[in-house]
């Protein structure tokens, strides 16, 4: 099967533009996981870039003519919230591809909306106010502390330990920094104590939850952070400094199976598709609340999806396999995808 992998434009360089070489360099690192993985599986596979031309990337998408593509771009221009326009495109041009479709894109992007629909469906989510940029304050009474975060970021952009919020004037500050600084939309939501756990979801009419992962915070004296931040996220020694450790979930197994019962709810609601990682809190009385949905997570070997997938008996070339595979499958391709 011919497959082009479709990656942000910045990411691709001229001295490695079909990212072949076996750097350890970290730019581009996924990109280049991932394609070297299909090869490894079999795959013709191809490295396009997706943009800044619009016009000359579907120009190269046609002269290809790729039986899948897999979709590893997540935003456009710098704008994280046209992550969808992509996949909208590739179905427009009627070209199978992997991972969540525009609609399911689009509600996940949207923290506010994603949690009115998962609450209606008697998710248990955090209690939240959305602020509109024309706005200083939310609507109504808010029960501190809350964590104040943009409303189409992911990745932990535009959250800090400063997110937390205890009174009137520090939340007014935390607005005007996201609106000013972001230009987005602001969701407030009630803090919940307890314990951050990642849990990898793989299939379409039928589900698999990978064992779940734990963001585990080791220090969380005076200054210690216990929210994922973006320096949590990204600063190796940060979390060295804090005794902080993304590991596999130490949890009996019937809550196990509640969690990933759960989840797979949430992936089926949002309109998730081939993959994804579902974001949670365990609180102290066991009680599941969703925090976010990731519909294209890092699919690098040593982040948490891939390592689900090994902690589950499956490694890493055989995960981006079979991330291709439900795409081709759900696709019609079935009869030219490999186990």
């Amino acid at each position: 099967m011919k497959i082009v992998a479709l990656v942000d434009h910045e990411v691709r360089t001229e001295a490695d533009p079909q990212f072949e070489s076996q750097s350890k360099d970290e730019h581009g690192m996924m990109e280049r996981c991932v394609i070297q993985a299909l090869r490894r599986r079999g795959y013709e596979t191809l490295a396009l870039p997706f943009g800044p031309d619009v016009r000359k990337t579907m120009d190269a998408l046609a002269e290809h003519s790729p039986q899948l593509v897999f979709n590893l771009t997540e935003h456009f221009e710098g704008d994280r919230r046209k992550d969808s326009h992509v996949a909208a495109l590739l179905e427009l041009l009627h070209l199978p591809f992997t991972g969540t479709g525009p609609s399911g894109l689009m509600l996940c992007r949207d923290k506010a909306t994603c949690k009115r629909v998962l609450g209606y469906h008697r998710i248990r989510v955090p209690q939240f106010w959305s602020v509109p940029l024309e706005k200083n304050r939310p609507a109504g009474r808010v029960h501190y502390p809350v964590i104040a975060k943009p409303v189409y970021e992911d990745g932990s952009d535009g959250i800090s330990l400063a997110s937390i919020v205890h009174t009137d004037e520090e939340l007014r500050e935390r607005l005007r920094m996201i609106h000013e600084r972001m230009k987005q939309p602001v969701i407030c939501e009630e803090y919940v104590e307890g314990r951050e756990l990642y849990v990898g979801i793989l299939g379409n009419d039928r589900l698999s939850a990978l064992p779940p992962r734990e963001l585990r915070f080791g220090n969380t004296e005076g200054d210690g952070p216990h929210i994922a931040t973006s320096r949590v996220k990204w600063d190796k020694a940060y979390r060295k400094k804090w005794k902080i450790e993304y590991t596999d979930a130490e949890l009996p197994q019937p809550l196990v199976d509640r969690i990933a019962r759960i989840s797979k709810r949430i992936y089926g609601l949002l309109s998730l598709r081939d993959y994804a990682r579902i974001d949670l809190r365990l609180t102290a009385a066991n009680e599941v609340v969703f925090l976010e949905a990731n519909p294209n997570p890092d699919l690098s070997p040593d982040d948490d999806l891939a390592l689900s997938a090994i902690k589950g008996g499956m490694e890493y070339d055989a995960l981006i396999g079979r991330i291709a595979q439900l795409a081709a499958r759900r696709s019609g391709l079935s009869g030219e995808v490999k186990e």
